[in-house]
């Protein structure tokens, strides 16, 4: 959709010009003697129809104009030109920042804050003022002293985004210059807030809250220090899922065969010592039960269904049949966390149990003693709006494998798949398939052997789901 609205950086909207698009441009190629008779009007053009292509609605930022305008410059071979309008845009924020920083509020800088909820958000001294009275219990006129005196520190800095815990680091540093060291004291060492913490001992579930809150730390320290600034950069805008930031130390997934026994019993207790002793390992078990556990639940043994339903608080597990069982007359677990497995994919049955809200995986080798199948990290791309936009796809791909690469540094001691998933594209379209080979390749680069599968994890839907459908 062609823009008809310019959403400027304080918010005011404006019509879309595309005259003065050409102006910049022409400015661009004039500072190094590449101006010719018409040429900046047709590269305006190219960026008017880039921006329809990739543009959600009719209106667009103006820091979006201008990163068409450098991308358009770069493709069109206009290298120095793009050099040139980069350094005058960001010679404009330094000047723009340093008066903001003065108390001149007429203009706002080209700043945004990645928020508690992963999103990005334009700088606003309100809502800084109003998190900072939130959080750190300062007064009305205290938390605007802190927004200031933060302003300051960035004045004078060309920074585009920031995490919420490196804005954090920027006012606890405000904070000290400003005299109050006590409040940083009992509140600034961590990124939880302390009453969250408290309440986790608290609660009746201690164990639980306690987890939660090591995976919202960990998840922290991961969009914070442990991402390419690329791939944070699309894990924020929707763009990128990364499987285990919550929990860096462990795979995506195991699945592993149980080996079969005539005790169901014995069955159970080596389910039950590989689910144990993998748990610490892997972020997700699927554990697949040999088909003598599935033929004594058939004769009426009901003494191992609450045996079974604990194993399934441990692990994914799945019950291995033929493909037809009179246990789905009446199936004795509630919940998503026992399916079956069968030899081959079978669509009624696969139908039957999904109105049974349970799941069906299939396969030959999910019947092998033994068998262990290891995935060590998982990746999706939300392609949405980049066909054909190969400049930008290369970038995304080169995002995922910087990230995967950082993924796969801290399981050293882990051996399976990398995977990852494109999601936005029409399966057969020539997009698709240059955005995953350039994935494949960009991993090759990294010694990185990338592996590609048609569907996305349900955490990876709910990433990217949430973007997608409040964007």
């Amino acid at each position: 959709m062609t823009p008809a609205v310019v959403v400027k950086r304080d918010g005011r909207r404006v019509p879309f010009d595309q005259g003065r698009i050409a102006e910049a441009i022409r400015g661009a190629l004039g500072g190094v003697g590449q101006d010719g008779p018409g040429l900046a009007e047709e590269l305006a053009r190219v960026v008017g129809e880039h921006l329809a292509r990739c543009g959600d609605g009719p209106e667009v930022g103006l820091e979006d104009i201008q990163d068409a305008c450098v991308l358009v410059l770069q493709e069109s071979g206009h290298y120095e030109a793009a050099t040139a309008f980069i350094r005058w845009r960001d010679a404009r924020e330094r000047a723009r920042r340093e008066r903001i920083a003065g108390g001149d509020r007429r203009q706002a800088p080209n700043l945004a804050i990645v928020d508690g909820q992963l999103r990005r958000r334009p700088w606003d001294p309100a809502w800084l003022a109003g998190l900072l009275a939130e959080r750190y219990g300062l007064p009305a006129k205290a938390a605007e002293d802190a927004v200031a005196e933060t302003e300051r520190l960035l004045a004078g800095t060309i920074v585009e985004e920031l995490p919420l815990p490196h804005l954090l680091s920027l006012v606890d540093a405000a904070l000290v210059r400003l005299g109050m060291h006590g409040l940083l004291a009992e509140r600034a060492p961590l990124r939880l807030d302390q009453a969250e913490v408290r309440r986790a001992f608290a609660g009746e579930d201690g164990r639980a809250a306690l987890e939660g809150l090591g995976r919202a730390a960990a998840l922290q320290h991961s969009l914070a220090g442990g991402l390419p600034p690329a791939a944070l950069r699309h894990w924020c805008r929707g763009r990128l899922w990364i499987d285990g930031l919550d929990d860096p130390r462990r795979g995506a997934r195991l699945t592993a065969t149980v080996d079969g026994a005539p005790n169901p019993w014995q069955v159970l207790a080596s389910a039950f010592a590989i689910a144990g002793e993998q748990q610490r390992r892997w972020r997700r078990l699927r554990l697949v039960l040999p088909p003598s556990v599935l033929g004594h639940l058939e004769r009426g043994a009901q003494v191992l269904v609450p045996a079974i339903a604990a194993l399934a608080r441990m692990a994914e597990v799945h019950l291995y049949c033929d493909g037809r069982t009179p246990l789905l007359d009446e199936w004795p677990f509630a919940g998503r966390s026992v399916g079956l497995a069968t030899w081959n994919q079978d669509f009624l049955l696969e139908q039957r149990l999904q109105e049974l809200g349970q799941r069906l995986i299939s396969g030959p080798h999910l019947l092998e003693p033994g068998h262990r199948h290891r995935v060590v990290a998982e990746a999706a791309l939300n392609a949405q709006g980049l066909d054909g936009e190969h400049g930008l796809m290369d970038d995304l791909a080169h995002a995922t494998a910087a990230a995967m690469a950082a993924r796969r540094q801290r399981l050293e001691d882990l051996d399976g798949e990398l995977r990852f998933a494109v999601y936005g594209l029409p399966h057969d379209s020539s997009s698709r398939r240059y955005l995953e080979e350039a994935v494949v390749q960009e991993g090759r680069r990294l010694h990185l052997a990338m592996v590609r599968v048609g569907g996305l994890s349900q955490e990876a839907c709910a990433h990217l789901g949430r973007f997608l459908d409040d964007g």
